[in-house]
């Protein structure tokens, strides 16, 4: 069982093919760390 104490929303969809790394790099640059045990969720772009 993964442990999540919170779950942080983007507002901004995030091209998902882009890969993990930059939906990484792109939590850091929003919320100024990857914390553990935090779900972080993000809209796909749809026919972009």
């Amino acid at each position: 069982m993964i442990r999540i104490d919170s779950v942080w929303m983007a507002v901004e969809p995030l091209d998902m093919r882009a890969g993990t790394a930059s939906g990484l790099a792109r939590v850091v640059k929003v919320f100024g760390a990857a914390h553990p045990h935090t779900a972080n969720l993000f809209a796909a772009i749809v026919g972009g």
